[in-house]
């Protein structure tokens, strides 16, 4: 009985976790760096680039994926002509304004940082 309800608990937790809950924050950093963008979350959800880097969004996922900023200062149609990325498909903006940039996925996510998110950090972010 001990065994059963402990292999009962662990499976459980198992399945809460896979289930979602709070986003886990990874960060991406460089001159020039890729993101991938995969069902249905980025692949990191902080990226920091200098003023003047770029960021490559590729579409890893089997769903279309897109990149949009919350305030809609920049977006992959900007680069790619449409916001909707297929599989393998890829935009690369390049930032020369400092800030930070909530970003999300039309598709997956929302403006207020809700589902396939994450956040752009151009510059010094002090």
């Amino acid at each position: 009985m001990t065994r059963r309800l402990g292999v009962l608990v662990l499976g459980l937790g198992v399945a809460i976790s896979a289930c979602g809950g709070d986003q886990q924050v990874t960060i991406l950093e460089g001159d020039d760096v890729t993101l991938q963008m995969f069902d249905n979350r980025f692949e990191f959800t902080e990226i920091h680039v200098p003023v003047g880097g770029s960021v490559e969004f590729l579409n890893s996922g089997r769903n279309p994926h897109n990149a949009v900023a919350a305030d809609d200062s920049w977006s992959t149609e900007d680069d790619f002509g449409s916001l909707e990325q297929l599989e393998g498909d890829s935009a690369t903006l390049t930032y020369d304004e400092p800030g930070t940039y909530l970003f999300f996925c039309t598709f997956h996510g929302n403006a207020q940082g809700a589902g396939m998110s994450g956040t752009l950090i151009v510059g010094d972010d002090s």
